[in-house]
């Protein structure tokens, strides 16, 4: 009775053992949703309330920004408790910095980035005032804040990449949660930096390519430049939704539903900072979501079955853009000429192709010399 209990207590040690970095890795990502909700009500208000100003840096629509930066810090900073408390020792999947083994060394490195962005932030603006405009986004310091977070927030994903043994290669959709939500948050995060640059966003006050007023429709020049970011503002949302999957893909083969989870949650936050004018965009994204996740279920891609992932990269552009465009047209009275959007797909397709290349590169040629008879 006595070996049957003793049995008992070790076996549940071991799996708690085992689920351990799932749980934390949870628990992280959840706490780093906030984070990234924060940032993104906090710009919701420069952009609808604030008329683009940057603002107070001591305001309520911070609070939850700073909530949620400060409960993940704490959280990954207390997973830890081998620096703080004696006789504890780190698990075997800590990583060493400096020869100090860490729990998530690379949001440990975001929380130091963030600090010291924060108070070169505060710094700056004492010295040289507020920024308007796109540098409010894209600000010296504010990069190291968006910089920290993306370290901070990754820290779900960084875990359960090394992890093997706790993240097989075949994951189901509880398994990899964690790091999916991660993912997807750190690509939310990345497409703040570019929200001038989104597709999915009307940034105020540039024109919208396919409503200029008419008084303004005769300028060429207008016409060719709202052109020219248009193209440009779909190409950087391409490459910001496939990079992340294609860099997924290369560790895992994904469940049905990553691909949508991923696309739908960085669109609906993206609309979200412009008060959803332009809310077909998540359709869009759950179709070229859905696309993916078809496709990944049917090739197998992996970084063996390299033309699988080829194929992925240059198709799901296809019915994302296609999409977008009809939906624009039809829902958001914006319409642009059949060869413009036809040719902006197109190219799309064609970067996705050369971006897999990058994420999952070509076999390396063995040299003529060393080849066998």
């Amino acid at each position: 009775m006595v070996k049957s209990q003793a049995l008992g207590r070790r076996e549940v040690k071991a799996a708690s053992e085992k689920s351990g970095p799932w749980r934390d890795d949870l628990v992280a990502a959840i706490l780093a949703t906030t984070l990234v909700c924060g940032l993104f009500v906090d710009g919701w208000n420069h952009i609808n309330l604030q008329n683009g100003a940057l603002g107070s840096f001591f305001t309520i629509w911070h609070a939850l920004l700073y909530a949620g930066f400060t409960a993940t810090t704490l959280w990954v900073i207390t997973r830890n408790s081998h620096l703080y408390q004696h006789g504890r020792r780190p698990k075997g999947y800590f990583h060493p910095v400096l020869g100090i083994p860490l729990r998530y060394p690379l949001a440990i490195t975001g929380i130091v980035i963030a600090t010291i962005g924060l108070f070169g932030d505060l710094a700056w603006h004492t010295a040289f005032g507020e920024e308007e405009g796109v540098a409010r986004v894209i600000g010296p310091f504010h990069l190291l804040l968006f910089a920290g977070a993306a370290g901070l927030v990754s820290a779900p994903l960084r875990s359960a990449w090394y992890a093997r043994e706790h993240y097989p290669s075949q994951p189901g959709f509880r398994t990899i949660l964690p790091p999916l939500l991660s993912l997807t948050l750190v690509t939310a995060v990345a497409a703040f930096m570019f929200q001038w640059f989104s597709a999915f966003v009307d940034w105020t006050p540039s024109l919208q390519y396919g409503q200029i007023p008419t008084e303004l429709a005769g300028d060429a020049r207008i016409v060719g430049t709202a052109e020219i970011a248009a193209v440009a503002r779909v190409l950087v949302t391409n490459i910001l939704l496939l990079a992340p999957l294609l860099l997924a893909l290369k560790r895992w083969r994904l469940p049905f539903g990553s691909a949508s989870f991923l696309f739908i949650g960085v669109a609906t936050l993206m609309c979200a900072l412009s008060q959803f004018a332009l809310w077909g965009a998540i359709l869009a994204a759950a179709i070229g979501g859905l696309a993916a996740d078809a496709l990944i279920r049917w090739l197998h891609p992996s970084s063996e079955r390299t033309l699988g992932v080829r194929i992925i990269a240059g198709l799901v552009p296809i019915p994302l853009w296609v999409t977008y465009f009809l939906i624009l047209r039809a829902a958001h009275g914006i319409g642009w000429p059949l060869d413009l959007w036809i040719g902006t797909t197109m190219l799309a397709a064609i970067m996705g192709i050369l971006l897999s290349f990058v994420a999952v590169g070509p076999a390396t040629p063995v040299p003529f010399a060393e080849r066998a008879p």
